[in-house]
């Protein structure tokens, strides 16, 4: 892959929209902080437990957004989804490796790494592994997505950093304003839609091809490859129930990434396995997504197929 085309002043207003605030465990009663889940240093997770009960919980795990080259297991969303804490949940947030360090798969290997290391550790950490979910934001919903949808695809394991043979299926997942078709042109899209574009400032590719103009952009220009990795394209009729949540104003993820998901899932696995969420007044990595309220929007959903 080519390396990350953000100028550094648009890496610095990247980094205040996708990680505005950085999360203190310090209030939680029940954690284990720092906990290595594969063979690499960088590979470490947080554990979050109820203040009461023996479990074993449902366990949440969290994946930060940051563009696949920013962003920490404390920052993002992070704020909204511990609160699943107070309501018989287990949350885990994990740290991956970092673009421009490493390329795509590397990022999903280690988090399919530290589903499978919450599996072969249910027991000491009280995990129900019979009933895990996922929720990212940002390019961590796309992680999340591609972890739901590639189950059973060992290309997509990374198997050789912990825990082979272990499943790392989830049984629901929640996309928040993840990238789903990174191959597709970003800026007509919100032309579509009416929404200004924020410039990620990619060059032209050098074979002539259409320049590509989402996230992806930031660290490729290679069009086969970002169909390569798009969700879109690992649609089958046997993935998890699916939410998305996605702002209509949204200049990174244009919201078409979520509306044309939702309708694939829809044809090929039927209206029931997606709970698609717009909202008109929302921006990408909106306050509105980040806080208690929207807590209480998602885990109904979680509840419903965790509990």
């Amino acid at each position: 892959m080519d390396r990350p085309r953000f100028s550094e002043e648009q890496m610095a207003i990247f980094k205040r929209m996708v990680t505005p605030t950085v999360f203190d465990p310090g209030p939680i009663r029940r954690k284990f902080l720092d906990v290595p889940y594969g063979t690499l240093p960088e590979q470490k997770l947080d554990v979050y437990l109820p203040d009461e009960g023996d479990g074993p919980f449902p366990l949440i795990i969290y994946v930060h957004g940051g563009g696949w080259s920013m962003g920490t297991k404390r920052e993002g969303a992070l704020p909204c989804i511990i609160d699943a804490i107070k309501y018989g949940y287990a949350v885990i947030s994990v740290d991956y490796r970092l673009a421009p360090g490493v390329k795509f798969p590397e990022f999903l290997f280690d988090v399919k790494t530290a589903v499978r290391w919450a599996r072969a550790n249910a027991k000491e950490y009280r995990f129900d592994p019979d009933y895990f979910g996922m929720v990212g934001d940002s390019a961590g919903g796309h992680l999340t997505l591609m972890v739901g949808f590639t189950a059973g695809h060992p290309e997509y394991e990374g198997e050789q950093y912990g825990w082979a043979g272990v499943s790392s299926a989830v049984q629901a997942i929640i996309d928040m304003y993840g990238p789903s078709i990174l191959d597709a042109d970003r800026d007509a899209f919100l032309k579509e839609s009416g929404v200004p574009a924020m410039n990620f400032g990619a060059p032209p590719p050098k074979d002539g091809s259409a320049p590509a103009s989402g996230m992806g952009a930031a660290f490729t220009s290679d069009m086969n490859m970002l169909h390569l990795i798009s969700p879109i394209q690992y649609v089958h009729k046997d993935i998890p129930p699916t939410m998305i949540q996605q702002g209509e104003k949204d200049p990174i993820v244009p919201m078409q990434n979520s509306t044309i998901l939702a309708e694939k899932i829809r044809k090929v696995c039927g209206p029931d396995r997606v709970d698609l969420r717009l909202y008109p007044e929302r921006t990408h990595s909106d306050g509105a997504f980040m806080g208690t309220e929207n807590c209480m929007e998602v885990l109904p959903f979680f509840d419903k197929y965790l509990k």
